[in-house]
């Protein structure tokens, strides 16, 4: 069962992304339709890792076995999802055995009795450091390439 629950006052999340960076590029999702781009990943079942979660999760949505590398970032996210929503979020750097494809990939999102179909491309990390992209996580673009690990909040409720 995924660490996602509503309470009274919105709903709380305890999600684990991956930055695969490769040839320049990070590898990104966005909810088919829409224009945000976040980073692929997914929410902790109860009694297990962030990194066991995150290896299911690429598995899942694109049959990619990821090797999980060192923790990157912590987010504190409050935004919009069927009402406010509060998310802690573990990023962390991945490696994956392919080479970056050309154009979209398609996967499915579950959770709960919801589904979103996701696509899943290669954005040049310059463009989303610029801000040509629209990246749901500007705090996080500056550190796609450093090292260490980064603490943000993202108060996108305002």
């Amino acid at each position: 069962m995924d660490i996602l629950f509503d309470t009274e006052q919105g709903r709380f999340s305890y999600r684990v992304a991956g930055l695969a960076i490769q040839e320049g590029r990070l590898l990104v999702q966005r909810v088919k339709g829409e224009e945000g781009l976040a980073v692929p990943g997914g929410h902790v079942a109860f009694g297990e890792t962030a990194q066991e979660a995150l290896r299911r999760e690429f598995q899942e949505e694109l049959g990619l076995s990821a090797q999980v590398g060192e923790l990157a970032a912590v987010g504190e996210v409050f935004f919009h999802w069927y009402g406010p929503c509060q998310q802690i979020g573990l990023y962390y750097r991945v490696s994956l055995p392919v080479k970056p494809w050309e154009g979209v990939r398609r996967g499915l999102d579950q959770y709960g009795k919801a589904r979103e179909d996701l696509e899943f491309l290669w954005t040049p990390v310059e463009q989303i450091q610029r801000g040509e992209a629209v990246f749901c996580l500007p705090q996080l673009a500056g550190h796609l390439t450093e090292s260490g690990t980064l603490h943000f909040v993202s108060n996108q409720l305002d």
